[in-house]
C-alpha cells in the first residue's frame, strides 16, 4: 500500500532542496565561498551503489524502466519501481 502525501508538505521539502540545490550551483559558480561538505564515507558510497543498482534491475524486471536502444531507456511513470 502506498503512503499518503500531504502536498503542502510536500511542497515545503521540494522548495528546500530545490534552495539547497541552488545554493551549491551558486556557491561552485563564485569563487572564494565554498559550501563545506563531510565526504562521504567510502562504505557508505559502496552500499548506495549497491541499493541504487538493486533499484535498477528491479525497475527493468518489473517493466518500470524499459530498454530501447543502447544507453536509451524508456520510463513507465504508472507502475512503481
Amino acid at each position: 500500500m502506498s503512503e499518503r502525501i500531504i502536498f503542502d508538505d510536500y511542497i515545503k521539502q521540494l522548495q528546500k532542496d530545490s534552495f539547497k540545490i541552488y545554493s551549491l550551483m551558486e556557491s561552485e559558480q563564485t569563487p572564494g565561498k565554498k559550501v563545506k561538505r563531510k565526504p562521504r564515507d567510502p562504505e557508505e558510497t559502496f552500499v548506495l551503489f549497491l541499493l541504487d543498482y538493486k533499484r535498477w534491475q528491479r525497475a527493468l524486471k518489473t517493466g518500470a524502466i524499459s530498454e530501447i536502444a543502447p544507453r536509451r531507456y524508456r520510463l513507465d511513470w504508472m507502475k512503481n519501481f
